[in-house]
């Protein structure tokens, strides 16, 4: 699964939904909003998915494999006890590879965190969990795991298999 096409389809998604929610609220057709508010629309998907494409744009840019990591904030006050106890294993997959790797993580709350939606988009609510764990080489997701800890062999066989 490609990551750039994941965002483009995501951000195409939003911005459909945007254009026939102001053609309802309006009584318009999605044309007329398009040839009325085009450049508005336009310039609000940009801002809203301008922090999430550059993200994007270094990790496919890094020619090693990455394994990201979003999760909730380590300052909230309800901590996430899933991502408190993954940390270990990704711990666990840096030290076996070093500078093999890159590590990305970001937190929920931060603009870019809103990749976790891009990545698990379709999934019904109540698996929309912390932390949300994926390996990526090359720009190609090559697994995405949410709301568990996963153990730090499994991403080391997807790394090793992404270093050959």
């Amino acid at each position: 699964m490609d990551l750039q096409k994941k965002l483009d389809e995501h951000r195409q998604s939003f911005k459909t939904g945007l254009v026939e929610s102001l053609a309802a609220k309006h009584s318009i057709s999605c044309n007329e909003v398009m040839e009325q508010l085009g450049d508005s629309v336009d310039n609000l998907v940009d801002s809203r998915y301008a922090p999430v494409k550059q993200v994007v744009k270094t990790i496919c840019a890094v020619p090693k494999p990455v394994l990201l990591n979003i999760m909730r904030d380590r300052l909230r006050e309800d901590t996430c006890k899933i991502c408190l106890a993954n940390e270990a294993n990704i711990r666990a997959v840096d030290e076996k590879y070093g500078d093999s790797i890159s590590i990305f993580e970001i937190s929920e709350n931060n603009p870019a965190g809103a990749l976790y939606h891009v990545l698990f988009q379709g999934a019904p609510d109540e698996d929309k969990k912390m932390p949300l764990t994926a390996v990526i080489h090359n720009c190609d997701v090559k697994r995405v795991w949410a709301g568990k800890s996963v153990d730090s062999s499994v991403y080391a066989s997807l790394i090793k298999k992404a270093l050959r």
